[in-house]
């Protein structure tokens, strides 16, 4: 096993090094008694069950991990705290389980669970962070998010298969087939809808395709075709190829479209800049067009 990283706690950080050299406690007793303790925490998620939050159905989350030492012959603290911050504040902690003592021990938290703790819903893009408050076997505190300093000395993250603290992200996973349905005109530039009006957006044949029947609209065209918008699975950015959509009114047949832009991967928004070409008049570049799923 490789060589231990000594973890020294103080209640106070001493910053100048050549002071404690050339002092002795007893010239000064304000230095304070320093404990070394040698415990570090590891924890593992069950991978079979959830190892993050679905955006779209935060209430559906069941997870369970396992708190740990990290090396096995390392003495057991007097009990540890499992606690856990919201989104990275460490002035709202909430405890999930206090007065552990034995390890490993298992434990199970729900997205019901976790609005309960702390009182409002979960939304996408809330981070929940997992981590220990260590009372050792001489009575110090050592927490896990203090407001001054770090738990841990320095490279602790670092050895080999670390994990100190535990993160549950809610996040959602591009799925073409989340987009799906009526959508709502929030933003056209272009002016073919107003605010407010409904389009139809579905899956489309590719693998990461969305299918979005907007230009021409039935005002100004006919042969409406749908406009094919690619996805990067793990950008969510959008690409709209070069492609004809359709015939306006008065001008020549095969109006044509391309652009870029986002899309939320649980298919509730799609954000594109369009340059939109009606044979016979000056192309119209980057015409906003913004949906939001019904």
């Amino acid at each position: 096993m490789q060589m231990k990283r000594i973890i020294i706690y103080s209640t106070v950080l001493v910053a100048i090094v050549a002071v404690l050299n050339a002092c002795r406690k007893d010239d000064n007793p304000r230095i304070p008694a320093l404990e070394k303790f040698e415990w570090m925490p590891l924890f593992v998620k069950d991978q079979a069950t959830d190892v993050s939050i679905d955006g779209k159905e935060p209430s559906s989350f069941v997870a369970k991990f396992t708190l740990d030492k990290y090396f096995e012959t390392d003495i057991n603290p007097q009990k540890v705290d499992i606690i856990m911050i919201k989104n990275g504040n460490i002035g709202n902690i909430k405890m999930i389980k206090p007065d552990v003592t034995t390890f490993p021990t298992t434990v199970e938290i729900t997205g019901p669970q976790l609005e309960t703790l702390f009182g409002e819903p979960i939304v996408l893009g809330d981070d929940f962070t997992i981590g220990v408050d260590i009372i050792t076997p001489g009575g110090k505190k050592f927490e896990a998010f203090p407001a001054i300093g770090n738990s841990y000395a320095a490279g602790i993250t670092a050895q080999p298969g670390a994990s100190p603290t535990l993160n549950y992200i809610s996040a959602c996973v591009f799925d073409k087939n989340s987009f799906n349905g009526p959508y709502e005109v929030i933003e056209d530039e272009f002016a073919d809808y107003a605010p407010g009006a409904i389009i139809d957006v579905k899956p489309g044949a590719g693998a990461n395709q969305i299918s979005v029947t907007c230009y021409p609209s039935p005002d100004y065209g006919t042969n409406r075709k749908p406009m094919l918008v690619d996805v990067n699975p793990t950008t969510f950015v959008a690409t709209v190829a070069k492609q004809v959509i359709g015939d306006y009114f008065g001008a020549p047949p095969g109006a044509t479209v391309e652009g870029t832009g986002t899309v939320n991967p649980c298919g509730d928004e799609i954000s594109l800049s369009l340059n939109i070409n009606i044979s016979g008049y000056p192309e119209w570049s980057d015409q906003t067009l913004i949906l939001h799923k019904k």
